[in-house]
């Protein structure tokens, strides 16, 4: 596969994991994909560059944190809609 393709998934999964901290976990989805890109090229291709494994590791970190603040939002509108 081009190695500017892998590049170019992997730099939308640190987007897609940073929009998903911007909107502060409020959706989901964007957590989500940034983590299976990561996973997905790692199980696919294997060993790839150097570039790409810190922008995997950086979007599969800030897509845990934005799944974790889902449920603080969901906690947070229950409370203030009470």
């Amino acid at each position: 596969m081009d190695n500017d393709v892998i590049l170019k998934l992997s730099k939308f999964a640190v987007i897609s994991s940073y929009a998903g901290l911007i909107t502060v976990g409020a959706v989901p989805a964007f957590g989500l994909i940034a983590i299976s890109i990561g996973i997905v090229l790692q199980i696919k291709l294997g060993e790839l560059e150097p570039g790409v494994k810190t922008n995997i590791k950086t979007s599969r970190i800030a897509g845990i944190i934005s799944l974790l603040l889902f449920p603080a939002d969901v906690a947070l509108l229950y409370i203030l809609t009470k």
